[in-house]
């Protein structure tokens, strides 16, 4: 687990998009260019997310574990009813920041032809000669974002520590 989290932190998005588009052919696992992307991004966000939620785990003092152990819960249940719950609320910022990161790089699958909102849009501006068919993959890129983020913020609000 922690070899597969730094080797998929440690590589770019793009060399792991080429690696299962091109290379994996060889080994006879050829796939499309959009299962390619999607398998890549979702890797690469997985290692991140195991990160941001290791660290929320890691955040939390030593003595929340030993109190849930001390009422009888076992590991499993500490985990689940104790420390996760914490650990997520702790997690959530940077995880939302990851995931809207890394969905962004779904441009990168350009690389391997997938045709996507970004490319066509750059395609369509040097086709017409003006900005227009850009300022609309922006404005897409926006319907898509905006939602995720006040999610997010409503989550961090609702979960908020109140003392």
């Amino acid at each position: 687990m922690v070899a597969f989290v730094d080797i998929m932190r440690a590589l770019p998005p793009l060399v792991v998009i080429i690696i299962f588009f091109f290379a994996f052919p060889l080994i006879g696992l050829a796939m499309s260019a959009f299962t390619a992307t999607w398998l890549s991004l979702s890797l690469v966000l997985a290692a991140y997310a195991e990160e941001c939620i290791w660290g929320g785990i890691l955040s939390l003092p030593r003595g929340q574990a030993e109190a849930a152990r001390s009422t009888g819960l076992t590991w499993w249940q500490t985990m689940l009813y104790v420390i996760l719950p914490q650990a997520f609320r702790i997690a959530v910022p940077p995880l939302t920041n990851r995931v809207i990161a890394i969905s962004k790089n779904v441009a990168l699958g350009s690389v391997v032809a997938l045709s996507e909102v970004l490319n066509n849009a750059h395609s369509a501006t040097s086709n017409a000669g003006n900005p227009t068919p850009l300022t609309m993959a922006a404005a897409a890129y926006l319907v898509i974002f905006i939602p995720v983020i006040l999610a997010a913020r409503r989550l961090e609000a609702r979960w908020q520590w109140k003392i």
